[in-house]
């Protein structure tokens, strides 16, 4: 703003209080503005929350981009700022040892940092609470044997599980592998109706180029599979 000519004073708007007053609320002003800088977390702008759930530091840092129930966009795997997530998630881990959300992201920050079994620790809390990223990424994990013991049974127990709520890969792999007769000697209680809802279901969720041809070629897949 430019200086008035004349009484600086003067071109300050009183709204209606007189001088006194004016002074009085000048002075609760700047002492509302010390105690926020000496007391920031009284200040501190509260946390978003999305279907009820807070939005922490940790999905900001964590969040991987694939995961249908991410509260933020996600961070690719070699974006990840491993320290800083790793830190943030265990602060939100300790706040909330039996998150689903929150177990699979911290378990990211070690997997991604080659301590493979802190990893899978993680991922085996978060699979147990029934979040399905978690379940996703263990039964990867067990078809591929990195870092375990390949089981493809408890893979496809994992991804059936994760199938039937709001997760679209685990469509995806499930319907793929099914159709691959990976799961031939296991005994996994589905239907081929199951799946076709998991096929009409993976058509609503996919929201980008990558996945819409992911979700057409599962598709193709199953209903060549099936005439």
């Amino acid at each position: 703003h430019k200086k008035s000519s004349g009484d600086p004073e003067s071109a300050r708007p009183s709204f209606g209080l007189p001088p006194g007053k004016m002074r009085s609320v000048s002075t609760a002003a700047a002492l509302l503005i010390t105690l926020a800088f000496a007391f920031p977390y009284v200040f501190r702008k509260q946390d978003p929350v999305i279907n009820g759930e807070r939005v922490t530091e940790c999905d900001r840092l964590a969040a991987h981009p694939s995961d249908s129930q991410k509260l933020s966009p996600g961070i690719p795997q070699e974006q990840v700022d491993i320290p800083r997530a790793r830190a943030a998630c265990l602060r939100a881990v300790g706040e909330r040892p039996d998150n689903g959300r929150l177990l699979y992201q911290l378990g990211r920050t070690f997997f991604y940092d080659r301590q493979l079994e802190a990893g899978i620790n993680y991922f085996e809390k978060s699979a147990a609470t029934g979040y399905p990223q978690g379940q996703f990424v263990l039964g990867l994990i067990l078809t591929q044997g990195n870092g375990t013991e390949p089981d493809e049974c408890r893979a496809g127990e994992l991804w059936l599980a994760a199938a039937r709520q709001r997760h679209l890969y685990s469509k995806v792999y499930f319907t793929q592998n099914w159709l691959d007769r990976l799961f031939a000697d296991c005994r996994l209680e589905t239907t081929e109706q199951e799946i076709d809802g998991f096929v009409s279901s993976a058509e609503e969720l996919a929201d980008t180029a990558t996945q819409k041809d992911d979700v057409a070629q599962m598709k193709k897949n199953w209903t060549t599979r099936k005439k």
